[in-house]
């Protein structure tokens, strides 16, 4: 019984380790942090970029497996979400940055004129599609 659970221990452990090394690798790889203070103009804040991701990605993991139940007023519970959404838009847009997703996508439908209204679409659907979710599913 002992030699199963050390197993699964080390299975989930090497898991854990593939899932966290493709995220680091993929953070790394759209070059998220150097490119945030690149325009945001703080280069010698890029060490506290590095420590707040470190450490926010630990807090996430020990919330997301334990049973801790937070009372949080909705004003707090807001931020956080404002703060995930900012997080997951950089994301989002350093990744179609990347791949160059819109360039493509004006240069195939042969809408370069119209570009401007492409991205403000994309951004409303996020927003949108967001409000709606959390103000009618939580």
């Amino acid at each position: 019984m002992a030699i199963k659970i050390i197993v699964l221990m080390l299975i989930a452990f090497g898991g854990g380790t593939a899932v966290g090394t493709a995220i680091s690798a993929f953070i790394t790889i759209l070059e998220i942090v150097p490119r945030l203070s690149q325009i945001t103009k703080t280069k010698e804040k890029v060490i506290v970029y590095q420590w707040i991701m470190i450490i926010s990605s630990i807090c996430s993991v020990i919330i997301y497996f334990s049973n801790l139940h937070l009372n949080i007023n909705r004003f707090f519970i807001m931020l956080i979400g404002l703060v995930y959404g900012i997080f997951f838009g950089l994301l989002s847009s350093a990744l179609a940055e990347v791949l160059n997703v819109i360039p493509i996508l004006a240069k195939k439908l042969k809408i370069k004129d119209n570009l401007k209204y492409i991205v403000w679409a994309l951004m409303g659907g996020k927003v949108f599609g967001s409000l709606y979710y959390w103000t009618l599913f939580k």
